[in-house]
């Protein structure tokens, strides 16, 4: 949990409570199309060769050779872009917000946060014989704003971080709660600190 990935941009009261990342599943879909473009190239590699066999045009020898290496380098790269992918996205969740991190190999980095104050409901959707039997749903974040809700897929053991989102979350209200000092006569025209509301005294 001390990956320095987690640390960028984050405030030095924050700690983190626990991380997931998207169930297996969800690195099925590009896995498997890959493979079926592999095997469509690899049918078109069989049926090119099989060509060159039978004209015995030897200029072509060397293209086919090259076309197939590069094809099968362009695949591998792909699978293993993927595969990265798959473990960069995760969702953290401290004691004050929960983070969404979408990251991948070379054009994204992005991170989305949800304070757990605007946190108004969390829910589960797991709907399917596919996705109950696995084990695996969406967290639906209802908001406090007008802003829609927040959607998480491919959560594995939707119901388990359910029920840990709910025990953070109030734990940090208690935190505050308990944080809160009456203002006297003396303090009345200073400002809390902001360290003071969320810290238990």
């Amino acid at each position: 949990m001390g990956d320095a990935t987690f640390n960028e941009g984050w405030h030095k009261y924050e700690e983190i409570q626990f991380f997931f990342r998207k169930h297996w599943t969800h690195f099925l879909k590009p896995l498997i199309f890959g493979l079926a473009i592999g095997l469509l190239a690899l049918f078109f590699f069989l049926v090119l060769g099989s060509v060159i066999l039978v004209f015995r045009i030897t200029i072509f020898y060397s293209l086919f050779a090259f076309l197939a290496i590069l094809a099968f380098a362009v695949f591998i790269h792909t699978f293993f872009i993927q595969l990265f992918n798959y473990y960069f996205n995760v969702i953290i969740i401290t004691d004050c917000r929960i983070i969404i991190a979408r990251k991948t190999v070379f054009l994204r980095n992005d991170n989305d946060a949800i304070d757990l104050t605007k946190i108004q409901d969390i829910g589960v959707v797991s709907r399917g014989i596919f996705r109950n039997y696995l084990n695996y749903g969406a967290l639906v974040i209802t908001l406090s704003t007008s802003s829609p809700p927040v959607y998480i897929p491919s959560v594995p053991n939707p119901h388990y971080y359910l029920e840990q989102l709910n025990r953070v979350k109030r734990e940090y209200i208690l935190r505050r709660q308990e944080g809160r000092k009456p203002v006297n006569s003396q303090s009345s025209n200073k400002p809390l600190d902001y360290l003071q509301e969320i810290m238990p005294a």
